[in-house]
C-alpha cells in the first residue's frame, strides 16, 4: 500500500508550518489561510486548521533508508528539542538502546519525536526493504509516510474486515483483536483500541478526522463506519 496524501487537523497551524518547513526542511507544496501542505518524498502531508475546541493529535511514521537510523537520529537532534525515550518491552519483542527502538517482529529500528501539535512522529528504518542510501541524511532522505494510526473503540476486528474488503491490504503484525498493523512496509494502517497507549509515550490516543489517498487498482472513496476516517483510492498519482 502506498500513501499518496495524508490530511490531518491541527490547532497550531502557523507554528506547525514553521516547524515542518523551517526546522525539518520539507518543501512547502502549497498553503492557504486555513491549511498547508508539505512534500515528504512520495507523500503529501496536509494540516488543516481545527476550527472547534478540539486539540487533535495523531501518530504517523515516515520511512527512511534502512541503514540510516543512527544518522537520522543525529540529524534530528539538531532540529527538535527531544528525542523521545524508547523503552524495551520484552514480551512484545521490542529492544531499545540510546533512544532507538528495535522491533524484532518487523525487523525495523525507529526513533520518535513530537511536533508542536503533540503528534507522535516516527522515523522508521525497515531492514526488509531494499532502500540503502550512501548519501548524507537530510530531509530529502525521508521517503514517504508509511503508517497512520487509526484509534478504534473496540472495533479492531470489524475495521480489519471492512478495510480488507475494499482495498488490497492484509494483516502484517498484531493479534487481530486489540491491535493490528494492516498493509505492508510501504504503507499500513495501525489499528489499535483507544485504551492502548501509543509506543513509546503510552499516551492514550483519541479519534480525530483523517483524510488520506492511497494507490489502488480503482477509484473509490469511503469512510470507516463509525469514524471520521476517510480513504480515497486512485489508480495513479495524477488523480
Amino acid at each position: 500500500m502506498k500513501i499518496i496524501e495524508l490530511e490531518i487537523k491541527t490547532h497550531k497551524l502557523e507554528e506547525m508550518q514553521r516547524f515542518y518547513t523551517d526546522q525539518i526542511g520539507f518543501p512547502l507544496d502549497h498553503y492557504t489561510e486555513h491549511s498547508f501542505t508539505v512534500r515528504i518524498g512520495e507523500t503529501k502531508l496536509s494540516f488543516v486548521q481545527e476550527e472547534g475546541e478540539a486539540i487533535p493529535y495523531y501518530h504517523f511514521a515516515m520511512n527512511i533508508p534502512e541503514n540510516q537510523i543512527v544518522e537520522a537520529k543525529e540529524w534530528l537532534q539538531h532540529r527538535v528539542a527531544i528525542i523521545i525515550d524508547a523503552m524495551p518491552i520484552d514480551y512484545l519483542g521490542i529492544q531499545a538502546e540510546a533512544n532507538i527502538a528495535y522491533f524484532k517482529g518487523t525487523d525495523a529500528h525507529a526513533i520518535y519525536f513530537e511536533d508542536p501539535s503533540g503528534n507522535l512522529v516516527e522515523f522508521i528504518a525497515r531492514h526488509r526493504m531494499d532502500n540503502t542510501s550512501k548519501k548524507p541524511f537530510g530531509s530529502s532522505s525521508i521517503l514517504n509516510i508509511s503508517e497512520i494510526g487509526f484509534p478504534l473503540q473496540n472495533t479492531v476486528p470489524e475495521a480489519i474486515e471492512f478495510l480488507s474488503s475494499r482495498i488490497n491490504v492484509t494483516p502484517y503484525i498484531g493479534d487481530g483483536k486489540s491491535f493490528q498493523m494492516l498493509g505492508d512496509e510501504h504503507g499500513m494502517f495501525i489499528l489499535g483500541d483507544i485504551e492502548i497507549g501509543w509506543y513509546p509515550t503510552r499516551r492514550i490516543p483519541e479519534t480525530h478526522p483523517i483524510r488520506m489517498t492511497i494507490l489502488h487498482n480503482e477509484y473509490n472513496e469511503f469512510h470507516l463506519p463509525g469514524y471520521s476516517y476517510v480513504i480515497r483510492t486512485v489508480t495513479d498519482v495524477s488523480n
